[in-house]
């Protein structure tokens, strides 16, 4: 079971690192929701020993695309001093097979352009580039 500490540790370890804007309260805020509501997605952990090294966290979405509920994987993240050791690529399975079992029909995501080490793991993994850019509009008062 993921732990809502752990899980709000590594996701802002991640965030400092990729440099993302975020407030402490909403992602307390969205973890807690994820885990006192299934339908929402879920969380998924990799742990050596009993620390918690990564995770991945799946949002769920009904699409016109995919003609059904599709997961949106929202953050696939390993402590620094444990990649290359395979850890995401178990963890992209994990999530492969849980939304497989869940009903979904496919697996959104996306990918910073520095990140091209991850692009690899995707594309080892079955996953396809669109061609399309990401586009957002925030509504939360900030």
């Amino acid at each position: 079971m993921a732990n809502k500490e752990n899980l709000n540790n590594l996701m802002q370890r991640q965030f400092d690192e990729h440099e993302i804007d975020y407030t402490a309260e909403i992602l307390d805020y969205a973890i807690q929701e994820v885990l006192e509501r299934n339908e929402l997605g879920l969380f998924l952990i990799a742990k050596e020993d009993d620390r918690v090294i990564g995770f991945a966290a799946i949002s769920y979405a009904w699409t016109l695309e995919h003609g059904g509920k599709s997961a949106w994987l929202d953050e696939l993240y390993v402590l620094p001093e444990y990649r290359d050791r395979g850890v995401g690529s178990v963890l992209l399975g994990a999530v492969t097979e849980e939304v497989r079992r869940e009903g979904c029909r496919a697996v959104d995501l996306e990918v910073e352009e520095e990140h091209c080490r991850a692009e690899r793991l995707y594309e080892r993994k079955g996953f396809k580039r669109l061609r399309r850019s990401r586009w957002v509009k925030s509504l939360h008062k900030e």
